[in-house]
């Protein structure tokens, strides 16, 4: 498989899954962090009259039939969601230039290709092979919308789950190849010792906080794996038995660049880069990121080696390396 087509794949599928219930890609997580803070933004969504038919056909196109679509949609992530009367089916749009994301529909596990399923369980076990996998019965399927065409585009995704586990597949069609992402709750008593011990030392660097694990999940892309372990105060991301990203969940970040100077934030963040990831962040340039709202230090060639945000004292919210750094999840 074509490893550009495959990630084009995850990328555009999972812009279309944004607000679907389900697991968020690992691949995807670029903006997680946004969705996160804008979750409280719900919000109910009258339909224009003149984008609805446009929605109906999909969704009548999809069904294979005429369905009756509810009259209010609801705005979230930046992306409206209209669902059928039943709530089977749902149109996804954005809510400012009403361009369809795709259309998805709540379906059995019967009804899914034995391929994909068999996707499903294979990134499963490759991603951690000491648990028994059983598929619930039922499953989102999602499939793109071409608006220059007015038709349905070459992806479509799975939502599988079970007991402790949820995994998402996604297909281009017309080129007949498959991408998944897992996400796999592992019982504390099951961490390698090394990995907790990893974590907990990085936690203790960075936040000076006992770190008590209370939640333990891995998430896997193709062959990429992270751990992710919580407390009630701390999140950390493990990669190789190294801590890349760390989080004070009961931090608050400065939301401007107004609050410190770039100088400042360099001094607060320097120290920490060094011991956590033995990074020398002091010759490399400082970037403001509007986006998420944090510093950027950047290498050569406009890499992003680091990244933190800092609350109003100075002290690190959370701190990034590597591709976690430069993607901004």
């Amino acid at each position: 498989m074509n490893i550009k087509k495959a990630i084009m794949a995850s990328m555009i599928v999972s812009s279309m899954l944004a607000t679907l219930a389900g697991p968020i890609p690992v691949g995807a997580e670029a903006a997680q962090e946004q969705q996160q803070e804008q979750q409280s933004d719900s919000k109910k969504v009258p339909i224009d009259k003149k984008l609805a038919p446009k929605l109906q056909k999909a969704v009548n196109e999809l069904a294979g039939k005429e369905i009756k679509l509810k009259d209010v949609g609801e705005l979230n992530n930046g992306q409206v969601t209209l669902l059928s009367a039943d709530e089977k089916y749902g149109v996804h749009f954005d809510s400012k230039s009403g361009k369809i994301w795709s259309v998805s529909v709540k379906t059995t596990i019967d009804k899914v290709d034995k391929k994909f399923q068999n996707k499903a369980l294979e990134q499963l076990k490759s991603t951690y092979s000491k648990k028994k996998y059983v598929f619930n019965k039922d499953v989102t399927q999602s499939r793109s919308y071409d608006n220059s065409k007015g038709k349905f585009g070459d992806y479509v995704s799975y939502g599988f789950n079970g007991k402790d586990f949820s995994v998402q597949v996604n297909a281009n069609i017309s080129e007949g190849y498959a991408t998944a992402f897992a996400t796999i709750d592992i019982d504390k008593k099951e961490l390698d010792p090394k990995l907790l011990k990893s974590a907990t030392e990085a936690i203790k660097t960075a936040f000076d906080h006992q770190f008590d694990v209370t939640k333990a999940t891995i998430e896997s892309q193709w062959k990429n794996h992270t751990w992710v372990l919580q407390d009630d105060k701390v999140t950390v991301y493990m990669e190789n038995g190294k801590a890349i990203s760390l989080i004070n969940e009961q931090g608050n970040k400065v939301t401007t660049n107004k609050e410190m100077t770039e100088k400042e934030a360099k001094e607060a963040v320097a120290p920490l880069a060094k011991k956590l990831y033995n990074i020398d962040i002091t010759g490399y340039e400082v970037k403001w990121d509007s986006l998420f709202k944090d510093y950027r230090f950047v290498e050569k060639d406009d890499v992003t080696a680091v990244r933190a945000a800092l609350d109003a004292e100075k002290n690190v919210v959370y701190i990034k390396s590597g591709s976690r750094a430069a993607a901004g999840n």
